[in-house]
């Protein structure tokens, strides 16, 4: 993994420059006070990939936690099964003025 290191002073005096890197070059920069690494910072949109990424591998080793401990597992022919059903039940729900969503619109 590619990281810049910089003195904690650098975000008072070069802010932008710091955002530059870490939005650009898509790299985190370590912040260092007195010689010693202090914080990091990271661009927003890669914090919540990151954010998204350990919540992913959280919820695979519960499953396979439980998988391990005896839980039973579903086929691929029953999880087709349900996906199928989810998709056959899905209703559009009717839009508001208020919708969260106005570019979607009920075909008639």
């Amino acid at each position: 993994m590619r990281v810049r290191i910089e003195p904690s002073a650098k975000i008072r005096r070069k802010y932008n420059e710091v955002v530059k890197i870490c939005q650009e070059e898509g790299i985190p920069v370590f912040l260092t006070k007195n010689g010693e690494e202090d914080l990091v910072a990271i661009a927003i949109e890669q914090f919540f990939q990151r954010e998204q990424l350990l919540s992913l591998r959280e919820h695979l080793v519960d499953i396979e936690r439980r998988r391990r401990g005896g839980e039973k597992d579903l086929s691929a022919k029953e999880i087709r099964g349900r996906l199928l059903d989810m998709i056959e039940n899905y209703k559009l729900l009717e839009l508001t003025k208020e919708s969260e969503y106005p570019e979607r619109t009920r075909e008639k």
